[in-house]
């Protein structure tokens, strides 16, 4: 018979933690601050035809934007306040 895991979770570029509440948020709020998007939202050509492209990267890990780490981020603050600050 296998045991159940421990309680914890797989964090974005860190693996697998365990963290009580204040700690996940500490974590989410620092990867918040360090993974941002590197460009505008959308950027438009002036040649024909106009095209809208949306190649955002992510300045730390370089990843599509929105990267694995800012979505998990996201979500803790969302399950935390109701809302990403």
């Amino acid at each position: 018979m296998v045991p159940p895991p421990p309680p914890g979770e797989v964090v974005p570029s860190y693996g697998y933690l365990v963290l009580s509440p204040g700690e996940r948020l500490t974590l989410a709020g620092h990867m918040l601050a360090t993974h941002q998007p590197d460009g505008p939202v959308v950027r438009v050509g002036f040649a024909w035809p106009f095209i809208a492209v949306n190649d955002r990267r992510c300045t730390w890990c370089r990843n599509a934007w929105p990267c694995s780490a800012a979505s998990w981020a996201e979500q803790v603050q969302v399950d935390a306040y109701g809302w990403a600050l």
